[in-house]
Formats: C-alpha cells, structure tokens, sequence
C-alpha cells in the first residue's frame, strides 16, 4: 500500500507536467511545476517546491509549459523545457536557494502547431547533449555561448496540436542503438510511430506507423522496456479520454514489427513507468491518472 502525501494546498491549481530536479542538491528530488494564474487567459508562475516541506520558491514568472527535465549542458546542471509550447529554455539555479534564476533561450520554434515532448540524448554521436523537441531536434554546438541548429524529425504540423506528443527511446531491434517513438497527445485520434535515425540525422527521419485501426484517444503517457526479456523493448501507451480509457502494450515480434494488445481500461492516465516494483526482475507497468495511481504486474517469470 503506497501513501499518499499531499503537497497541494487549497486553492492551488497547477498545470499539466512538470519534473523532478535536485534543486538544492541536498539528494532529495525537488519539484518544479506550474503554478497556474486564477485569472482566465493568464500565464502562470514556474515555481519548485522544496522537499521534504515543500516550501514553494519562484523561478519565473509568465510561464506557461508541460514539458521540462532536468538537463546538463556543457557542463552545467539545470533545467530545460518548452516554454509557450514554442521556445526551448534552460534555467540555471541561483547559488542560494532564494536567489534568481538565469536562463537562455536556446531556440524558438515556429510552426503551425504547438510542439510537445521533451528529450535529451547525443543524436549525432559527436559526444555532446541533443535535445529533441515535438518534432524537432537541436543540434548542440560546440561551446554554450554559440548557437544551437534546429532540424526536422517529421512533419506532423497539419493542425495546433498535431505536434504536441510524448517521445520516448526505444530498442527495437535489440542489437543496434535506440530508436525514436513519438506518441500524439492532443488529438482525439493520435498518431504513434518509430522513428529511424536517416544517415545523416538531419534529413527527415523514415517514419513506422504503429497505431493502425486502433484510434488511439488522446495518449496521455507512453513508456518503453523490455517486458519480456527478449532484449528487444515493448511499447506502452496510456489513452486519457475518460472512462474505458485503454491501456496497450506494443509487443515487439521483431524485425520493426509489434502487436498491439489491451492489457486494461482505466478513467485516464497521464503519467507511465515501467519498474520492477515486486522485485521478481521483471519490468511492471506504473501509471498515474489525475486522482489516482496503480500498477499492473509482470507475470511472464511466473
């Protein structure tokens, strides 16, 4: 039995999203989210409360995101997100806790649509941080001070919300690196696909459409693992349309291939992890919806 700690206050209404980071580096996981405005149409404040009281300290004010991570940057340690949907910035924390915070825009995307989906990993292989953004990447430069390169993955702009999605990596075939899976989040019937990375990475990515007749509804979280150890990761994803929302696990059969099966139906999720949570060494499937949290367990060693 897991227990619930409340760190909400009445009154508080924060955004979607958010993360984790060690703000204070006292190695208890911080976290920063949304505080969002009580006027209509108003941005809101990036706040990070304070673990273990959760003591609320403001970052910036007119904000307005979903996704962040923490994030290190040629060598410094912070925290990166989408800001407006459209603008990749990363903060820096102030060396006291009460100080403010320094950032960068290190990009401002514009496109038809919003973007969504935040990742870091070395597209490239040149041995520096990527960042990859809705259906973006930005290429690293060589030093912090000069400029990022911005370069198209796919072309899902058709409408504002056909870029806002959920990205994860993924091996798919077990033996050459991960792979790239997008997720659609904010339309009522998504898209999911992996990704190959094209030689070199800034052409646009050839695209393996997974979804099929499945009209996934509004994906409110996607995870990727291995399940079955066979070395080769499956693909999960959690709709978040209200009641008989579906849970569905990709399976991979191989060679790029996976089927599609409904393991449950939830009210919604909008949060997946995949962990060994009874200890038996296989991966089990954590989601989170708005008010509530559960877990399905791995019976493939039984």
């Amino acid at each position: 039995e897991g227990r619930l700690l409340r760190v909400r206050g009445p009154g508080d209404v924060f955004g979607p999203g958010g993360c984790l980071l060690d703000v204070n580096l006292d190695g208890r996981p911080d976290l920063v989210v949304l505080e969002r405005s009580k006027g209509a149409d108003r941005l809101g404040r990036l706040v990070w409360l304070e673990a273990p009281s959760w003591r609320r300290r403001l970052i910036d004010s007119g904000a307005e995101f979903r996704d962040c991570r923490p994030a290190t940057l040629h060598g410094r340690r912070g925290l990166l997100l989408i800001h407006r949907y459209a603008q990749l910035r990363f903060y820096e924390p102030p060396g006291a806790l009460a100080g403010p915070w320094s950032y960068r825009e290190l990009y401002s995307i514009y496109t038809p649509s919003r973007q969504g989906g935040l990742l870091l990993a070395d597209v490239d292989g040149d041995g520096r941080t990527d960042i990859l953004a809705g259906n973006y990447w930005v290429r690293s430069p060589e030093r912090f001070d000069l400029s990022w390169r911005l370069f198209a993955i796919n072309l899902w702009m058709e409408a504002p919300e056909s870029s806002m999605g959920h990205l994860a990596l993924a091996r798919i075939s077990g033996q050459a690196g991960a792979e790239l899976v997008i997720c659609q989040s904010d339309v009522a019937e998504a898209r999911l696909a992996w990704f190959s990375r094209p030689v070199p990475p800034t052409e646009l990515w050839p695209e393996h459409r997974l979804e099929g007749g499945l009209k996934l509804r509004s994906p409110g979280a996607l995870a990727t693992g291995d399940l079955d150890g066979d070395g080769r990761d499956e693909i999960v994803v959690g709709e978040r349309a209200g009641a008989g929302s579906r849970l569905i696990v990709f399976r991979n059969q191989g060679a790029g291939a996976f089927r599609p099966v409904t393991i449950a139906e939830t009210g919604g999720l909008v949060g997946l992890w995949l962990v060994d949570l009874d200890g038996d060494g296989a991966l089990d499937i954590l989601g989170a919806g708005p008010a509530t949290a559960g877990w399905w367990r791995n019976h493939r060693r039984r």
